[in-house]
């Protein structure tokens, strides 16, 4: 990356940044988010949509640990039988490692998608399977960290999901003003530096208002693979 390709990508940094603490100073005002006209995607009764973005989309989840074992009848002299027998058992027990590292949790299906942020839920649209849904009342443990640009959301009958990208400081507030409701949104750790910029009070040592670094990554519970 070049020295204006940079320049550029900080000043968008920071623009999305400051557009994340405009978000938070608008509903800390008890206003609600402008509404999205939306075309082609219906939504719920009552729905409506207020953030259409593309993000970084991502799950957890373990793999089935399948494999195949090879088998089969060797004829020959026995050292050549044995020699086959031999390699075979390699190729299985070579299976059988991978498979098992497979099992292991990790973040998968990483790829960017077009994500609708509604009043209900938010909506990612994934190549084979087309819009899927992630509904703010099944969410069992929600992680916003807009200082390392992503949110990390946990449910009750689905895989984790992580969302990343520049419009990560927006969707933090958003969802956290979604996911805990009017009274509790503003008390987010998460969020905490965007929510004191938007008061003007001081920040927290490390982040520095108008320049935005990596901060501390989040414990995230049950959900850190």
């Amino acid at each position: 990356m070049g020295r204006n390709d940079k320049k550029a990508a900080a000043e968008r940094e920071r623009a999305e940044w400051q557009l994340g603490i405009d978000w938070a100073r608008w509903l800390m005002a008890g206003n609600s988010p402008q509404v999205l006209t939306m075309y082609g995607l219906v939504l719920e009764p009552g729905e409506v949509a207020y953030v259409n973005t593309p993000l970084q989309y991502a799950r957890l989840y373990g793999g089935s640990g399948r494999y195949t074992h090879s088998g089969g009848l060797f004829i020959g002299k026995p050292g050549l039988v044995l020699g086959l027998m031999a390699a075979n058992a390699a190729v299985n027990a070579s299976r059988k490692a991978a498979a098992k590292r497979d099992m292991q949790l990790m973040w998968r299906d990483l790829q960017e998608v077009p994500t609708i942020a509604t009043n209900y839920r938010l909506l990612c649209h994934l190549p084979r399977s087309g819009w899927m849904s992630f509904y703010y009342s099944a969410v069992q443990e929600f992680y916003p960290d807009p200082a390392n640009w992503m949110i990390t959301f946990g449910f009750q009958n689905a895989e984790p999901l992580r969302l990343a990208g520049l419009a990560t400081p927006t969707l933090s507030v958003l969802t956290s003003w979604c996911v805990l409701g009017s009274d509790r949104w503003q008390g987010e750790p998460g969020i905490a530096p965007l929510i004191e910029a938007a008061t003007g009070r001081q920040l927290p040592p490390g982040v520095v208002q108008g320049e935005i670094g990596p901060g501390e990554p989040r414990r995230l519970g049950n959900l850190e693979p």
